[in-house]
């Protein structure tokens, strides 16, 4: 497999910088120091506020240390993942080396695809660097491997659109400044203004009948892009009804989850009245069939259509020659 040449640059550049290390030292420490805290904070809700057993409020924290993590990640990924890959195109245009790379035997789409791939990376190797303090909550119970599998799923998938958007507007800006404002709104469009979209898509369409969301559930079509969703739909896939009326941190995003497929949840957690799409008990535990479908496919095939599409326009954009000149055009017009 021949490499990347463009990946290959940029990793030993990136990775051979005096600000390296310490970069990954203060992540490290900061994510160890978020991780002390969720697990303070688990211990105290489960101790203090609901007064569990010792072997349910292990699970309990398990669970509730797993779901704050995930939420954080996300977070993560919205504000490193466009610092990463804001000034990969235009920092070579105003080095002057962009015409460099253009004039070599590789392709537009190589180099778009090596810049992505190198911002991804960097952003992989951080993941990696504190995935045993992210698995920690798998100690504790309360969680399977295939709930982490599916929130990484989530983040990495966020992670690509990010860096996909991010790549493309760094290759229409032509200052720095210009590129990492523009790869941060995009980064906020998707993680945070995604929750205002979809609030007034609730207000503005809301049926006639049944409250909201109406008798039997909506779909929410504004949902399909937020990654916080993504999540909780991918990590209670298939999606379970819970009796227990105890808050955790997807709570409030679950609420949203439950209500898209008709669900009714009383103050206290409790169900009230059947699904229109009905449940099935398993293994004790009441799931609900999905009639509208997991929203977290949905969310990672816009993402990938997205990220396509983010990806085949920066390519366009540095292609060379990026249009004909004028006075060509014009001369050959006259000859014909």
């Amino acid at each position: 497999m021949i490499l990347n040449p463009v990946l290959g640059r940029e990793i030993k550049e990136r990775f051979r910088t005096r600000r390296a290390p310490w970069f990954f030292f203060a992540w490290v420490l900061a994510m160890a120091c978020f991780v002390y805290l969720i697990y303070l904070l688990a211990q105290f809700v489960a101790r203090e506020q609901f007064g569990l057993g010792r072997l349910v409020a292990t699970g309990f924290m398990g669970r509730f240390m797993f779901e704050l993590t995930s939420l954080l990640l996300v977070t993560a990924v919205m504000l490193v993942v466009p610092g990463l890959a804001a000034l990969s195109v235009v920092g070579e245009r105003e080095r002057q080396t962009l015409s460099l790379l253009q004039v070599t035997q590789l392709s537009p789409l190589q180099l778009i695809l090596g810049k992505l791939m190198s911002s991804l990376s960097y952003l992989l190797l951080l993941l990696v660097a504190v995935a045993p303090a992210v698995a920690l909550p798998l100690l504790f119970g309360g969680i399977t491997f295939g709930d982490l599998v599916g929130a990484l799923a989530i983040v990495i998938g966020f992670a690509v659109v990010v860096g996909a958007l991010s790549v493309w507007l760094s290759a229409r800006a032509r200052s720095s400044r210009g590129a990492v404002a523009g790869a941060y709104l995009g980064s906020l469009l998707l993680g945070v203004f995604a929750f205002a979209i979809m609030t007034a898509e609730i207000f503005l369409f809301a049926p006639d009948r049944g409250g909201l969301f109406g008798n039997g559930g909506r779909e929410l079509y504004s949902t399909w892009i937020n990654p916080y969703l993504a999540v909780v739909s991918a990590v209670d896939h298939p999606l379970t009804i819970r009796q227990d009326g105890i808050p955790r941190p997807f709570s409030p995003l679950e609420t949203i989850v439950y209500r898209r497929e008709g669900v009714r949840l009383s103050p206290q957690g409790w169900v009230e009245g059947i699904p229109p799409g009905g449940v099935t008990i398993q293994d004790g535990q009441q799931l609900v069939k999905e009639k509208r479908g997991p929203l977290w496919i949905r969310t990672l095939i816009v993402y990938g259509a997205i990220s396509v599409l983010a990806i085949l326009r920066a390519a366009r954009i540095i292609r060379v020659p990026a249009k004909r000149p004028i006075s060509l055009v014009r001369s050959r017009r006259a000859t014909a």
